[in-house]
């Protein structure tokens, strides 16, 4: 019996297959029997190809909080602007003018209308990375310990694409809890290579999408991992609170996932009173003790971001950069999802076979599926808002990877769905490879655009593009292993 696999493996040609080949075979097959192991291992393939730099403006804006709170200890970010500036004042001529000298009128600081909350979860990675370049330049290396150093640099960069992956992970557990661990791996992969996620975790990783995305997939892990007729206990409550105040620390429009537990307890109290079984006036009031203990508990949690208002605008409330940014009629709210240059389902199509997918998953949970189509539809309302609704020079809708549970829940439920119909298993997992490759197309077309084509898809260049990029693939992928500097450099005629 010993001996079987061996003899098995002989082919028609009497010659035995390689030890080493058995061994590779043996551990693939024990990859794709344990998902988790096949993540975790992807992941940590992935990290060193993570780019390493800071050069967005809403990324300088996210690391000024860090370097000021941790070397400064104060949020006036002049220092911090004018560092960029000084370091390329071509490239960062704008962080000079509509930064560091737009003021905010009550307090004569310079504006940062970006949310605190990415900064502070940065600076405990940020702070290890002082102690690594203090001595290392005790050590006689040259590496300043000054904050914005490439140790640094290094590890905002990384810190992000770990919360991204540790989003991604919570996303595989709430999946498995309804389609299997292995379907549910599967869509954790395809969503994150056939969105905008893959750009913003891997090739632009300081910005705070990767940050939302825990945040946001922690509170509805959380929400969803205490569920129960009864109810929440109260500190079980004031930690989903808590959570839902971090989100908002994170990005302010995440605070509408907040909708989610409100529309639970809504649908539990209409439930209790159409039933008025004895003791449902107890249930209700404890629905209600418990939905203002969470509010409370949010508010708690988002008063660091209260103060950062105070201390940079002079009052309880955001720059007004930001409402100056906004129509709440939201003129645009169709075209964040369907317009033919910026629209979320003409970059991604994959999103509209997610937001199908709710459909399915409606029949195996339909409150969940019901909380997470109000999410999102708010989620598209605010981003209609946005007088910058197109999210110009963006990979995609990125505002929209705050959803990505979502559109994970969505593909695992419509590729259930699919294989219990008896459509081949090879075909339903052959198809969303195919928008892998075409955002992987994009993807490698942004990287040769121009900045003005990045502003819209222009669809005679994107068609055309897409079936020229097979034979550039190879150099591409070349440079960003090897060669990552090219893809930062001006490209001519631009």
């Amino acid at each position: 019996m010993g001996f079987a696999s061996t003899h098995d493996a002989q082919s028609a040609t009497g010659e035995v297959a390689s030890p080493i080949i058995s061994r590779r075979s043996s551990v693939v097959s024990s990859l794709t029997k344990r998902p988790l192991l096949l993540l975790l291992v992807l992941f940590i393939l992935l990290a060193p190809v993570v780019t390493r730099r800071i050069y967005a403006s809403d990324e300088i804006k996210y690391f000024a909080y860090t370097h000021s709170l941790f070397f400064d200890h104060d949020l006036d970010f002049s220092n911090d602007y004018l560092h960029w500036y000084e370091v390329d004042p071509v490239k960062f001529k704008a962080i000079y003018t509509d930064l560091y000298q737009t003021r905010e009128p009550l307090t004569g600081l310079p504006t940062n209308e970006a949310p605190i909350g990415t900064g502070l979860f940065w600076m405990p990675s940020y702070a290890l990375a002082h102690v690594f370049a203090l001595t290392a330049h005790a050590l006689g290396a040259n590496i300043a310990a000054d904050g914005w150093s490439d140790p640094y640099i290094w590890a905002v960069c990384l810190t992000s694409y770990i919360f991204g992956c540790i989003g991604l992970l919570l996303c595989w557990s709430l999946a498995s809890d309804f389609f299997g661990k292995r379907l549910s791996a599967f869509a954790v992969v395809i969503i994150w290579f056939s969105t905008s996620l893959v750009f913003y975790t891997i090739i632009a990783p300081p910005w705070s999408h990767a940050t939302s995305l825990l945040a946001v997939t922690l509170f509805i892990w959380y929400w969803h991992r205490t569920r129960k007729p009864a109810g929440r206990l109260w500190w079980q409550w004031a930690i989903l609170g808590a959570l839902g105040g971090v989100t908002m620390l994170v990005r302010e429009q995440d605070a509408l996932f907040l909708v989610i537990p409100g529309l639970e307890a809504l649908v539990a109290l209409v439930t209790l009173w159409r039933a008025r079984k004895p003791g449902w006036l107890l249930l209700a009031r404890k629905w209600i003790g418990g939905f203002i203990v969470m509010g409370l508990s949010a508010f708690v949690a988002f008063i660091p971001q209260l103060i950062a208002y105070k201390v940079i605008t002079g009052r309880f409330g955001p720059s007004q950069v930001v409402a100056g940014k906004l129509n709440w009629t939201s003129p645009n709210v169709f075209n964040v999802l369907f317009s033919p240059e910026h629209g979320m389902i003409t970059w991604t199509p994959i999103i509209a076979v997610c937001l199908i997918g709710l459909i399915f998953f409606w029949r195996r949970d339909r409150l969940f599926a019901a909380v997470l189509a109000v999410a999102f539809f708010l989620q598209v309302y605010v981003a209609g808002s946005f007088l910058t609704w197109q999210s110009a020079s963006s990979f995609g809708q990125r505002r929209f990877i705050n959803c990505t549970v979502l559109f994970v829940l969505g593909l695992a439920a419509i590729l259930s769905w699919a294989i219990a119909r008896g459509i081949p298993r090879w075909l339903v997992l052959a198809v969303p490879v195919l928008f892998v490759l075409w955002n992987a197309g994009l993807l490698m077309q942004y990287a040769l655009w121009c900045s003005p084509q990045r502003q819209g898809l222009d669809w005679a260049v994107v068609l055309r593009g897409q079936l020229e990029i097979p034979l550039k693939a190879p150099r591409l992928v070349w440079d960003f292993l090897f060669n990552r500097a090219s893809f930062y450099r001006e490209l001519p005629n631009c």
